[in-house]
């Protein structure tokens, strides 16, 4: 039997690995494509809200009159809200599918963001952005292993680059919003945008492949050969045959796996990686604006400072997609952070605007991509059963991370620490996470001792030859 043979729908009792069966596709298709496209749109919406806190900040300080301290614990409950939802959502996408717990998660951040336009206390603001703040944990981490498990291997990695870049592309817009909006009609129009999320989203996932893990898991033999054609024109499925997850990937969606078989020490690491890198994001990103008025600079001004910091991706996720790929995600994103950290130890010191703008360029370039290289290189770091469940327990101790770095930035400024010593503080945090990336292993380039796969498309039951 020839090595490749996907099309050999004659022998019985077949039994064939789902995942090599698509992993073999060399390009994209129409159905790579579809999927690609619905969860970067997916993902614009919730950098737009995710962020939308950030650029209202100046204005919101002001109308409700919060200190600096205040400020910062204010944006940390959304954030904190993202501590239990990205944990809850990964295993609930493990457990119930993709799609469904995609679903519940846009509708719920899309519907808790829009309601904080209608909020006058700091109390009711606080509640819906933590309500809103399960959504939006639960959406990243499953829109990354859908677009993981559905693309090309060998465009792997630069595709959910691409994908993290649609965050920051939502920022982006809701900074151009901003222009428009703030200084005229104040903080709540721009909350009530997010609310077209719910028109638009939910009915774009009905198109999206379900988890192939999910559906051998449960059987549904239909679907799997339906799906599998779809992603390989080359697959000719038979009524006998049998579909299974390599040996690689038949662990239990739970959060026990990640600390068996060799993923403990990775997990740990993932875990701290994402602590300190979502300190950094979020409290640098959530006060940018307000930092460059307390500098001296217009609203406008701060304003086009998160803009220009936002619109990096457009160089850093390119750069890094094609590094990724070529060199691997891990020695990328060494590199990105050394770069992060060196460059907003600069911006901490240049006070001219068309400098400022630059270097604020470029550390955006290198956030934004190093940040991709991350969400690559833990996606590709877990099989499939328990994907979800790997990048859900990691982005939920990162967003607790999160949840310190707005606060941590309020404190500072209350004590009456410098603006350019706040940069330099978030500019130490990236060589940390550096360190820690240095000490994982790398399981995206060596083939694992126990991963018991056979590299082929289809897997044949000898006894049927």
């Amino acid at each position: 039997m020839e090595p490749n043979a996907v099309t050999a729908a004659g022998l019985s009792g077949r039994s064939i690995v789902v995942s090599d069966v698509i992993d073999v596709v060399p390009r994209m298709n129409s159905l790579f494509t579809t999927t690609f496209v619905i969860c970067l749109i997916s993902l614009l919406w919730e950098g737009f809200d995710l962020n939308v806190f950030g650029l209202a900040m100046p204005v919101l300080m002001k109308d409700m009159k919060l200190t600096p301290a205040q400020a910062g614990l204010l944006g940390s409950y959304g954030i904190a809200g993202m501590v239990f939802g990205a944990l809850l959502f990964g295993m609930l996408a493990d457990i119930i599918g993709r799609k469904h717990a995609l679903m519940i998660g846009t509708f719920t951040y899309a519907l808790f963001t829009g309601a904080v336009a209608f909020t006058h206390s700091v109390a009711a603001f606080g509640v819906c952005r933590f309500i809103a703040g399960l959504g939006f944990a639960g959406v990243l981490p499953i829109l990354l292993a859908i677009v993981s498990e559905y693309s090309p291997k060998k465009k792997r990695a630069t595709l959910i680059l691409w994908l993290t870049s649609s965050g920051a592309s939502g920022t982006v817009i809701g900074a151009l919003v901003s222009f428009g909006v703030l200084p005229r009609y104040g903080w709540r129009p721009i909350f009530l945008f997010t609310f077209l999320g719910l028109l638009v989203i939910p009915f774009q996932f009905a198109k999206l492949p379900e988890s192939m893990s999910y559906l051998v898991k449960h059987g549904r033999k239909d679907d799997i050969a339906k799906t599998l054609k779809s992603a390989n024109p080359d697959f000719v499925p038979a009524a006998n045959d049998t579909y299974e997850l390599t040996g690689f990937n038949k662990g239990k969606a739970s959060v026990a796996s990640l600390f068996q078989g060799g993923f403990a020490k990775n997990t740990i690491l993932f875990c701290i990686i994402l602590w300190v890198n979502y300190c950094f994001i979020y409290g640098f990103t959530t006060w940018l604006p307000k930092l460059m008025t307390l500098r001296g600079w217009s609203l406008n001004f701060g304003l086009w400072f998160a803009l220009i910091y936002n619109m990096g991706f457009i160089l850093g996720i390119p750069s890094f997609g094609w590094a990724a790929d070529k060199y691997g995600c891990k020695r990328v994103l060494i590199t990105g952070l050394v770069l992060t950290g060196c460059l907003l130890c600069l911006v901490s010191q240049l006070h001219a605007a068309i400098l400022l703008s630059i270097f604020l360029f470029l550390s955006g370039a290198c956030q934004h991509g190093q940040q991709g290289a991350v969400s690559a290189y833990l996606s590709q770091s877990y099989p499939l059963s328990f994907r979800g469940t790997g990048l859900g327990l990691a982005q939920a101790v990162g967003r607790f991370g999160g949840t310190l770095g707005p606060i941590m930035t309020g404190i500072l400024l209350s004590y009456r620490v410098s603006v350019p010593a706040n940069v330099v503080v978030f500019g130490i945090l990236p060589f940390v996470s550096a360190f820690f990336v240095l000490l994982t292993t790398d399981f995206t380039r060596t083939k694992q001792s126990h991963e018991v796969a056979v590299p082929l498309a289809v897997t044949v039951n000898p006894a049927s030859e």
